[in-house]
């Protein structure tokens, strides 16, 4: 079942779009070239791809979902912390590789503004959270765990929840260890908007504290949209291929919000 809805999710993803488009236009035009059919498809994949590379769309979308969840610059003493909490992305055991290479970047920052949110709160535990993705794999808490003492983190200080492959399995394991008390809640910015919103269904009591925080950098809260603008087309002549993985990554939140809401899980 995870499989094919994943399947089915990137088909319909925008690269997924504009691949399709390009693919199914340039085989129409192997078969017979004069349809105009397969021209179109071409024409309009390129279309949508100069609109991917070249427009803000993924800002756009990912600012949308960064948007409500400021830094956490420092933490509130006050607010009866009992855990931080960071939530896995990828990471991959190579046996070759140093701690600090075998986790995805998105992983790592997620991590590392974790191990910095620890040493305001000395004594509360740091939990990684995050199971196998691929069988005989290590789980991906256990390289979060290990990169955090390289980072000086004390063994005693840390808890590793490594059975969840999921959001909402991340949350509904975090919830055994940490309860109903307060915790921080670290993962990357796009991303906390779901799994806030799952840990406010299970009873929980998250304080959002987001990682990797990307449109915001450019486009901080308040921007007016003029001089949004401008910035836009200061941008124009220096594309980035990183809106590829950003639009992804906010079209998986998007549709993932969706899916869990469907199923009652925010």
């Amino acid at each position: 079942m995870t499989t094919l809805q994943g399947t089915i999710e990137t088909c319909f993803s925008p690269i997924g779009i504009v691949t399709l488009l390009f693919v199914v236009g340039l085989v129409l035009n192997a078969f017979r070239r004069t349809s105009p059919a397969g021209r179109r498809l071409v024409w309009a994949g390129g279309c949508l791809y100069l609109v991917v590379f070249l427009a803000p769309l993924a800002e756009i979308l990912v600012f949308g979902l960064e948007r409500p969840f400021p830094p956490m610059r420092h933490v509130d003493a006050s607010a009866g912390v009992r855990a931080i909490v960071v939530l896995a992305d990828y990471g991959e055991n190579i046996r070759y590789l140093p701690v600090t290479s075998k986790l995805s970047m998105e992983a790592t920052v997620r991590v590392v503004e974790g191990i910095r949110l620890s040493r305001e709160l000395p004594g509360v535990p740091l939990v990684v959270s995050g199971g196998v993705l691929s069988e005989g794999d290590t789980p991906v808490a256990q390289l979060m765990a290990d990169l955090a003492r390289a980072m000086g983190v004390p063994e005693a200080g840390i808890v590793i929840e490594g059975k969840s492959t999921t959001t909402y399995e991340n949350l509904v394991e975090v919830r055994k260890i940490v309860g109903s008390e307060p915790f921080i809640l670290v993962t990357s910015a796009y991303h906390l908007r779901r799994a806030t919103a799952v840990a406010h269904k299970l009873g929980m009591k998250p304080l959002a504290a987001p990682a990797a925080i990307w449109a915001a950098r450019s486009y901080p809260a308040g921007t007016r949209w003029l001089d949004w603008t401008q910035m836009v087309v200061q941008q124009a002549d220096d594309p980035s291929t990183s809106r590829f993985a950003y639009l992804q990554s906010a079209y998986h939140e998007y549709v993932g919000y969706v899916w869990y809401w469907i199923l009652g899980r925010v």
